[in-house]
């Protein structure tokens, strides 16, 4: 990404102002109806989901100007979505939704607008499915830890 790239994600993404959980909203409604297997996924509120969507998305637009705060971030966020079971397959769907609630949402839409976007959209999940990609090795390599015996339940009775 360029510069002047990064600096349109970032003031395109804070022009939504108290909108952006509006637009995370979108984003979902979006998702689901590209995947609708995504939808386990996700179990809490969609109002939550929205809430937290908007947050961190906008922690991830700040963090892009330092690589080394973004990319961490990113692998701790790629190891969260993996416990809940999102899987390189589930990025594209998400990136088209993500880029597609964006338009609808921000008033100066522009092509160079959109680039930026799907640029920055693209650098997360190739961080994100390159960190599963190493938590699934590292989880390959891993010997399974053995069987304990169950505790045995004293009877208090």
């Amino acid at each position: 990404m360029t510069p002047e790239q990064i600096e349109l994600v970032r003031c395109s993404y804070a022009s939504l102002g108290d909108d952006a959980p509006a637009m995370a909203s979108d984003f979902y409604r979006r998702l689901f109806a590209i995947d609708p297997s995504a939808q386990v996924l996700f179990g809490q509120d969609p109002a939550i989901m929205a809430e937290k969507f908007a947050a961190e998305l906008n922690a991830i637009v700040e963090a892009i100007i330092s690589f080394d705060v973004f990319s961490a971030r990113l692998r701790h966020l790629a190891t969260r979505h993996r416990a809940a079971g999102v899987r390189p397959r589930h990025y594209r769907s998400a990136g088209d939704a993500l880029v597609a609630a964006l338009a609808d949402h921000l008033a100066d839409w522009t092509p160079a607008t959109e680039s930026a976007w799907r640029r920055a959209y693209n650098l997360v999940a190739e961080i994100m499915i390159a960190a599963t990609a190493d938590l699934d090795l590292q989880s390959a390599a891993s010997p399974t830890p053995p069987m304990s015996e169950p505790a045995e339940v004293e009877d208090s009775g």
